[in-house]
């Protein structure tokens, strides 16, 4: 188990590697000095290279699949409380609070592996409430790194001009320079 956590572990980090990654109001996490951050399942592949805070203890189900992954987390340094909605969820819980109060972060996949996806389950409001801590939603979206393309990764030299509304204005602008107050202007056309 601990060398498929780490081959786990060193897959994701070369995941990572082939993305252009852009933090968008990042802000937000850092004005924190403590908080919960909630994120949908199906973004939990790379939110373990999202800006975060440490220490943060991290709710994973006691599945197995579960444990493989509170298993990759510990190579990043990640904790985990053990349960789920379906099991082991109320205990779970209480030991997040726990670690709340104690100064940790705390994370929440609000929808939980089983869904339905994207409706959050009543756990991150209830822990909310029993440590004063804000909820930091936060989403992780990723585009392949173009080593062709110029400029950044959400530019693309195959883009459709039809697409574009205002692509016929920006063809016809013609570029001019500005003259002198007085200067003359030359007749070499």
């Amino acid at each position: 188990m601990k060398l498929l956590s780490f081959i786990a572990s060193l897959f994701i980090r070369a995941l990572h590697a082939t993305l252009r990654i852009r933090h968008v109001n990042v802000e937000h996490i850092e004005a924190q000095s403590q908080y919960i951050l909630a994120f949908w399942h199906c973004h939990l592949l790379l939110m373990l290279h999202s800006r975060y805070r440490r220490p943060i203890t991290v709710m994973i189900s006691r599945s197995k699949d579960g444990e493989y992954i509170a298993r990759v987390f510990d190579w990043y340094g990640v904790e985990s409380a053990r349960g789920s909605s379906t099991r082991g969820g109320s205990s779970a819980l209480r030991e997040l609070i726990r670690e709340a109060r104690a100064g940790k972060n705390i994370v929440f996949t609000p929808d939980g592996p089983k869904g339905p996806p994207r409706i959050a389950k009543d756990g991150v409001a209830y822990a909310a409430q029993a440590t004063g801590l804000p909820i930091v939603p936060v989403a992780f979206a990723a585009k392949k790194k173009s080593c062709c393309a110029r400029g950044t990764g959400w530019s693309s030299p195959f883009r459709s001009l039809g697409r574009s509304s205002s692509t016929a204005s920006r063809s016809s602008c013609r570029v001019t320079t500005m003259r002198k107050p007085g200067a003359r202007r030359s007749s070499a056309a």
